[in-house]
């Protein structure tokens, strides 16, 4: 009986283990994924909502719902990297870099549905 109950542990130990690792490549993230332009512009978007990158009241009523100075260079430099323009002017006008930055965005979604459609392809 031992044998018995012991061999039956072993072959569901192998089975699970074995199972385990067959499925490691579709346990990868989304996140893991993106490229490092992605990234970038992930981390960029996060520094903007710090509180020192947030508008001040006198932007609010200048720019009102628009990104401030410093917001908007922090996401323009970021969109350049994810557009693949390196060699870029950077005092460009305030709509040359609001253009560059919705380019990026559009690209940074589109590349983020092209890694969740494989994922769940291989899936």
């Amino acid at each position: 009986m031992k044998k018995i109950l012991l061999s039956a542990f072993y072959a569901g130990f192998f089975c699970v283990a074995f199972s385990c690792s067959s499925e490691r490549s579709s346990l990868t993230s989304p996140e893991e994924m993106k490229s490092t332009e992605m990234v970038s512009f992930d981390r960029a978007m996060k520094e903007i909502m710090k509180p020192e990158n947030r508008s001040t009241p006198e932007e609010k009523a200048r720019w009102g719902a628009q990104l401030n100075d410093r917001a908007l260079n922090i996401l323009f430099n970021a969109s350049l990297e994810l557009v693949g323009k390196t060699n870029a002017n950077k005092n460009n006008s305030r709509e040359e870099k609001e253009k560059v930055i919705v380019k990026a965005t559009e690209a940074y979604f589109a590349k983020l549905n092209t890694i969740k459609t494989n994922q769940k392809a291989e899936n």
